[in-house]
């Protein structure tokens, strides 16, 4: 049957969708489409090639794996292919599979598969010569991919030498396939930081992980909480070695080598074994704490997996199988734009209540005008929501049959929303931003939020509605102006009496005791959180030093890159900020000395911070632990010395015990720091 000019068109069409959402997902580590979209594309280009042979040509996606590499990274070569994987949707696709390759052996018995969790997280690619890494890179096309080793080095999970074994010998060259990824609590910490310093926040752990391989400057990467786990096989070169009989041997290779391998991998003897381990997977999906998209499925025997051998893109040994999405339908009330603490501009759409994965949402942030403009979102519209796992929810789809003649185009803002200045966006930014600063009432409310917060200045009872109240009356236009409050200016607002007055001009007097690290926190410097707060406390030990510091001294400082620099730099050589520090200092703020510890139990020692805690607060606990001579750190690795424990302490306390990490209580830290 001969395809007529309709089917022709289609695809062309599907040709240029699958390519453009294939260099999104792997190139620009950006998808603007869910996976099951784009499999829905591919399954319908493969079905048109399969009726009209004819219009297979080589250059169809299908024939292809993934996109070509970004421009600005080395090109590497992979030693053998990174294929993609070919989808299941249901139980009867894996038994299909099944039938396709017992219908390719001799031996008709069941076949045993090696089931693992797929992680979504970023494929990478590992060469070790000799039991040295050489090299690490991206799956790019499948054939070449981009050079990442320097941000690959930065992964304590990921052993820069394996560790030699008698049972498993390390072979003379061996590519390791693996995944790199953020674990939820610790994409939630990046969100949380991103939004106290006004920055750009990820929409997904993915993205999250995607973004910090992709940097340039390997500091930005050791500063992400990054995971590896290894899980499949490239080239391997065994000089004389007996080479590893199965996928399973292979991952006990891996793990003896000192290479992370998920635990939750486990073998099935026969295919009803693989539908059950999906089942068993899809009930724990939410208590694990990284993201998983769905199941793979290996044929264990390496010698099998080669008699099955391979299509252009895919094994035919091996398969995915995708969890149903958790996508609710809603219908937009209203799009709104916020002014962020520095001025960043950010729509926010605010829906219908809904219920996704039992968590009631209402809101979703649309991260900027590009993406209103892709998805081209109205008031009204009905939309489709996702939201996976803790990840926050996000407008995925817009049902356009249901719209409105009469709705119309969000607009990009020209101004402020809140002090009607004019808007920019700088040539290094996304974002768009005002730059009024404090004279606009919006980031004069944030960033006195952010300066009576509980990790800066503390000062309890001064919330956001009194807060706001504060300003639009013009008794605050500044953080000084809060030491000048007197009970004469709260008597007569919403709430005060003398009493609740009294209250809250004595929480802010108790605030003007302090410490350096708190106060430089409570600026509201950009890039300048409670971490590099710390750090810059630490190593100028003074405000006054602090204020002629130099961008050369700045950027030998521990997580302080050249950007974070000139933030702090541009924050201290601007006059009015100087301006507002001295009236602070003259209305009587004063730093608590911070003596550091060389011989305390916990100098020097490597210490994890998870959970809440009853007796005192995160930071205060941070700070304590600092002044003993402690390194806090954010995860969880071999070198941890102790990991502290609060109430709901998370996956931290897992990997903790595995490890055979010291444990410590609240109470013992508290008893060890006193």
């Amino acid at each position: 049957m001969k395809p007529d000019s309709e089917v022709k068109a289609r695809v062309s069409e599907l040709h240029e969708l699958i390519n453009e959402h294939s260099r999104n997902y792997h190139a620009l580590d950006n998808p603007v489409i869910e996976d099951s979209e784009y499999d829905a594309l591919f399954q319908e280009l493969l079905g048109l090639e399969e009726d009209f042979p004819s219009l297979k040509f080589d250059y169809s996606p299908t024939q292809r794996v993934g996109s070509k590499p970004l421009e600005g990274f080395s090109k590497v070569d992979h030693l053998a292919p990174m294929l993609s994987l070919d989808n299941a949707f249901s139980s009867s696709d894996l038994e299909d599979f099944n039938k396709r390759i017992l219908e390719r052996i001799l031996d008709k018995k069941d076949i045993k598969f090696c089931c693992e969790p797929k992680l979504d997280g970023v494929a990478i690619n590992l060469i070790y010569k000799k039991g040295i890494l050489d090299k690490a890179t991206t799956r790019g096309d499948g054939k070449t991919g981009e050079d990442i080793t320097h941000n690959i080095r930065t992964i304590s999970s990921i052993p820069l030498t394996l560790s030699n074994n008698s049972q498993h010998k390390i072979p003379p060259l061996i590519e390791i396939r693996g995944e790199v990824f953020i674990e939820k609590e610790d994409f939630q910490d990046i969100n949380s930081q991103a939004e106290v310093n006004s920055t750009k926040s990820f929409a997904n752990p993915r993205n999250a992980a995607a973004g910090s391989l992709r940097q340039l400057d390997p500091r930005v990467a050791a500063s992400r909480p990054l995971r590896f786990y290894a899980h499949g096989l490239g080239y391997l070169d065994s000089g004389n070695l007996k080479l590893p009989l199965s996928q399973v041997e292979m991952l006990k290779g891996y793990s003896s080598w000192g290479l992370p391998v998920n635990p939750l991998t486990t073998i099935s003897k026969d295919i009803n074994e693989c539908i059950s381990y999906f089942d068993e997977m899809e009930d724990v999906r939410d208590s694990l704490p990284y993201e998983i998209d769905g199941v793979v499925y290996k044929v264990d025997s390496f010698s099998l997996q080669e008699t099955l051998g391979q299509v252009s893109r895919a094994p035919r040994w091996a398969i995915a199988r995708k969890f149903p999405a958790e996508i609710g339908t809603t219908k937009v009330k209203s799009i709104s734009f916020q002014v962020g603490r520095v001025g960043s501009i950010t729509p926010v759409a605010e829906f219908e209540p809904l219920n996704i994965g039992g968590v009631v949402v209402s809101h979703a942030s649309i991260h900027n005008f590009d993406e209103i403009e892709r998805l081209d979102v109205r008031e009204g519209d009905t939309v489709s929501i996702k939201r996976a796992g803790d990840v926050i929810p996000q407008i995925i789809e817009v049902d356009k049959t249901k719209r409105k003649k009469t709705s119309n185009k969000v607009l990009t803002p020209e101004e402020c929303p809140s002090c009607h200045s004019e808007l920019i966006k700088q040539e290094d930014e996304a974002v768009l931003r005002c730059i009024s600063g404090i004279a606009c009432p919006a980031q004069r409310k944030e960033s006195i939020k952010h300066f009576v917060s509980r990790n800066a200045l503390n000062i309890e009872g001064l919330g956001e509605r009194i807060i706001d109240m504060l300003v639009e009356t013009d008794i605050v236009s500044d953080f000084s102006d809060l030491y000048k409050i007197e009970k004469k200016h709260l008597i007569g607002l919403e709430g005060f009496a003398d009493k609740s007055s009294e209250n809250l001009i004595s929480s802010i007097t108790k605030s003007k005791k302090t410490t350096l690290p708190r106060f430089i926190y409570a600026l509201g410097i950009r890039e300048v959180g409670e971490a590099t707060a710390l750090n810059l406390s630490l190593n100028y030990e003074s405000l006054d030093k602090l204020l002629s510091a130099t961008k050369e001294e700045l950027v030998e400082i521990n997580d302080i890159g050249p950007v974070a620099a000139g933030y702090i730099l541009d924050f201290f050589l601007d006059k009015k900020n100087v301006k507002l520090i001295n009236k602070l200092i003259s209305l009587g703020i004063s730093f608590e000395e911070m003596i550091v510890s060389s011989d305390s139990l916990l100098s020097s020692k490597v210490v994890v911070i998870t959970g809440s805690f009853n007796q005192i607060a995160r930071s205060q606990l941070k700070e304590e632990l600092i002044r003993s001579g402690a390194r806090v750190a954010s995860s969880v690795s071999s070198r941890t010395d102790y990991l502290i424990a609060g109430d709901k302490p998370g996956s931290k306390l897992t990997k903790a015990n595995d490890l055979g990490i010291t444990v410590l209580e609240e109470d013992e830290i508290i008893s060890l720091l006193r």
